[in-house]
């Protein structure tokens, strides 16, 4: 039973992870398996037995979470791409007031730190405006841009699993990738139905194990790096993700692929993106209450 909860929770991580703006991370606070995820993580090579019997039930609940919404959110991508997107843009904004209370938490507030918030978002929105969001078709030519691209979103994603508030599909968004990673999954998907069909493969590989590679790699420096940073710059280090969350509702709108299935821009369409906005907000908001005092308290160690 212990492993089948740890399964269970695992699934739902996996699933928060690849939803942006909802984190992973608020989860496993609020499912009281966030202490153990850290200290397995930072223990896997001194005490590895201990590590992989929490890890691995961990692990694969969140990669069948992953693949399943990851599926779900592609299709809608395809079909309804402004109204997903602005479904979207409304859970990144959703996850606001939590990261601002995290941030607010230990040193008020004072103008230097908004000030970072507001130099981070200003960062964003400038690199969206002057960098067009990359052309990453699965299937596509390699290259070894592409490929750092990847490694280096991956690495920054995986800072989702340790920071609560932040979620990870959100970071692949502000790299320009999660309609690529979504698209993936979806071929990941088709390839386990037909796993003879050796033709999927190196579409896969050639965006998963590049991405792959960085979130793993993240995965063990990220645990210990960011729990340096919480200690010594918590409060900067929670504004500056304040302002990327902020920089991150514009990219939604600033890119191409979210009107790529919209012919024309009625009344109609937009209302149904304002609706599906605020359903956004609404479900990141429930997904994000703070834990208690006590669990806050574990967080920031």
């Amino acid at each position: 039973m212990k492993y089948l909860h740890l399964l269970l929770t695992g699934i739902a991580l996996g699933a928060a992870n690849i939803i942006p703006g909802i984190s992973g991370a608020t989860l496993a606070v609020i499912f009281r398996v966030y202490d153990q995820l850290i200290e397995s993580i930072n223990s896997i090579f001194t005490n590895m037995k201990r590590s992989l019997l929490f890890l691995v039930p961990i692990g694969f609940g969140m990669v069948i979470g992953i693949l399943a919404v990851g599926v779900l959110l592609a299709g809608f991508f395809e079909r309804f791409s402004f109204q997903t997107s602005a479904f979207i843009a409304g859970l990144v904004a959703g996850g606001i007031p939590f990261i601002h209370s995290q941030a607010i938490s230990r040193d008020g507030k004072k103008p230097v730190f908004y000030a970072v918030a507001v130099a981070a978002c200003a960062v964003i929105i400038i690199l969206a405006l002057v960098s067009p969001s990359p052309t990453l078709g699965v299937g596509g030519d390699f290259s070894w841009g592409l490929a750092a691209l990847l490694f280096t979103g991956g690495l920054a994603a995986a800072a989702a699993l340790v920071i609560p508030g932040v979620s990870g599909a959100m970071v692949l968004m502000l790299f320009g990738l999660l309609p690529t990673v979504m698209h993936t999954i979806t071929l990941i998907t088709e390839y386990i139905r037909s796993p003879f069909d050796f033709g999927l493969l190196p579409p896969i590989l050639q965006i998963a194990a590049p991405l792959g590679l960085g979130i793993v790699i993240g995965i063990l420096l990220a645990s210990k790096l960011i729990a340096a940073l919480l200690k010594k710059h918590f409060t900067l280090t929670y504004f500056a993700i304040l302002g990327l969350v902020f920089g991150t509702t514009f990219v939604v709108f600033n890119d191409s692929d979210t009107y790529r299935s919209v012919e024309a821009m009625t009344a109609g369409i937009v209302a149904l993106g304002v609706i599906a906005f605020v359903a956004g907000v609404i479900l990141a908001l429930l997904f994000g209450k703070s834990p208690t005092k006590n669990e806050e308290g574990k967080t920031d160690q």
